[in-house]
């Protein structure tokens, strides 16, 4: 790829010449320093940021930038009509300055992978599933070490799953705009108002990042928050595509047989969608996968007769389906799948409700939102693990702090009120 110097467009007047020119001198040097710290309410409207749209100017600022002790970082990004999302922006903010780096200019992420990488330099996003997917493909890497505003705002009792305008409103007070969600960040130019957008979604990311770690102060619910945002990382990652098929909606109903061919079904749609890039539902759609694995077409009217089956599937990808079909369905019968286990039967309903109530009050105790307590395949485990042997159990996944804190009294509770 050429390696061109790109430019921002900026609207008429003096203050965005200067930003150009500022623009300029860092294209062309390395001699300028960030010397104003931001500040909300003069950025609110119109925040001052700078382009970094090439690889020599990226390299300079994240080896810049490897001092620091926090940097607020976001993405924009397409995915529409692709599996993997398509970067069109990364937003940085150092506490004094905002810059945008443009990945349609630059090939070389190697800097960024270290910067990332770089257990010195805490890395602050807001939500950040789909910002680690960005991250990953253009840097191959996940931010450590990573403190997710969302997740440690509720380990700092202000409510879960809070989005960024809430906790920067309540936190500072600060009300933001939040209008180009919908952008198609990949045009060029951007307009201002994207611009404007993108940088305003990390001009208060670290005030919030302060101000949660100011309330978590001396607190073990900042070691716990710490724990769990360790553990987050890219979808691309921790998705094991071997293992989709028991994601299936009623797949418990399925018998062995007819489960070896939903896994070869799964794994064929995981694997081709990932190689053509394009969402899975347009390798199989999701309301035919059961059907597929229960009725077994063996003929292309067979197969479009199947529901939510797509002609255009079927004229593309129907011959190789039907193969798939019968060779999974005549594999030897030890190579299928065990059967999956059916839904908690009512029995469990009581029992339930008395975990139910122990969390509401551990949490209550905790000052903690209930919902990050236990996750509900822990609650479930236990539950099928006490209708099958009468005992009350963690299972064995279930480790680290959640284990502790919440695990062991939740049966110790459970015991005494037996």
């Amino acid at each position: 790829m050429r390696k061109s110097v790109c430019f921002p467009f900026f609207k008429k007047g003096h203050e965005q010449l200067l930003m150009a020119i500022n623009t300029y001198k860092d294209t062309m040097s390395s001699l300028i320093l960030d010397v104003h710290p931001l500040s909300g309410n003069d950025l609110l409207e119109k925040p001052s940021y700078q382009w970094i749209c090439n690889n020599e100017t990226l390299a300079r600022f994240c080896q810049r930038w490897s001092t620091l002790r926090a940097l607020a970082l976001d993405t924009e990004f397409v995915r529409t009509d692709t599996f993997y999302p398509l970067p069109g922006l990364v937003q940085v903010n150092t506490g004094t300055m905002i810059y945008l780096i443009d990945p349609l200019t630059i090939d070389c992420w190697a800097p960024l992978r270290d910067l990332l990488e770089n257990p010195g330099v805490v890395k602050v996003l807001h939500a950040c599933g789909e910002d680690l997917d960005v991250l990953y493909i253009l840097a191959g890497a996940t931010p450590r070490p990573l403190f997710d505003t969302q997740l440690m705002a509720a380990f700092a009792g202000l409510g879960y799953s809070l989005g960024y305008q809430k906790l920067v409103n309540t936190l500072l007070g600060i009300e933001i705009p939040k209008d180009e969600t919908r952008s198609n960040w990949r045009q060029r130019p951007l307009t201002s108002a994207q611009e404007s957008y993108a940088a305003l979604d990390v001009v208060h990311l670290l005030a919030v990042y302060d101000a949660i770690n100011n309330r978590l102060m001396g607190l073990n619910a900042k070691r716990w928050g710490e724990e769990d945002c360790s553990h987050l990382q890219s979808t691309l990652l921790r998705a094991d595509i071997t293992t989709a098929w028991k994601g299936v909606k009623r797949a418990w109903q399925l018998n062995r047989q007819q489960l070896g061919v939903l896994k070869a079904l799964c794994l064929y749609q995981e694997t081709q969608a990932r190689q053509r890039n394009v969402p899975k539902t347009r390798v199989i759609p999701k309301g035919s996968l059961w059907p597929l694995a229960r009725y077994q077409p063996d003929n292309l009217k067979s197969l479009a007769g199947i529901a939510d089956m797509k002609p255009g599937i079927v004229k593309k990808d129907g011959e190789c389906l039907l193969s798939i079909i019968e060779e999974a369905a005549n594999q030897p019968k030890a190579s299928y799948p065990s059967v999956l286990p059916k839904p908690l039967p009512k029995e469990t309903r009581i029992m339930g409700k008395r975990i139910k109530a122990i969390m509401e009050k551990l949490a209550t105790e905790l000052r903690l939102p209930v919902q990050i307590l236990l996750p509900s395949t822990v609650t479930t485990a236990i539950l099928r693990r006490w209708i099958i042997t009468g005992r009350l159990e963690l299972p064995d996944h279930l480790q680290g702090w959640r284990r502790e804190v919440i695990g062991r009294p939740l049966i110790e509770q459970l015991h005494q009120q037996d």
